[in-house]
């Protein structure tokens, strides 16, 4: 549970970075899924370092963790840009709370595919 606890910090922190991009991106004239793209894809090695350095203190090689962690966040992105689309396009929520919502989709998979498979601890390891 201590896991889920960093990961929710760190979350909050490139969440409030991102949705600043995101929004003014999108006050300017950028598309909600462009702006959500830009957002989510400029925070990417920041989180992988404070998840791996911070939450799950992982020891392993980056070059082990690193391509493990940018396919789990490209999974976890990819349902959050079909949650996005659902939201605005089907459900035809506003697209500022559209973001916040697929926002969740986003971390709560982002958490799973980390904690399970990223920076996995196999028992002999501990």
């Amino acid at each position: 549970m201590k896991h889920l606890y960093k990961y929710l910090t760190i979350g909050v922190f490139n969440t409030l970075v991102g949705y600043i991009f995101i929004f003014t991106l999108m006050n300017v004239g950028f598309s909600p899924e462009l702006s959500n793209f830009i957002g989510y894809s400029s925070l990417l090695l920041v989180s992988y370092i404070l998840n791996k350095k911070f939450n799950f203190k992982s020891k392993k090689d980056h070059s082990e963790e690193l391509p493990k962690f940018v396919v789990s966040m490209l999974i976890a992105y990819s349902l959050n840009l079909i949650s996005l689309m659902f939201f605005i396009h089907v459900v035809t929520i506003d697209q500022y709370l559209s973001q916040i919502l697929s926002g969740i989709v986003y971390t709560g998979s982002g958490y799973i595919l980390s904690k399970i498979w990223v920076f996995s601890v196999k028992k002999k390891e501990i």
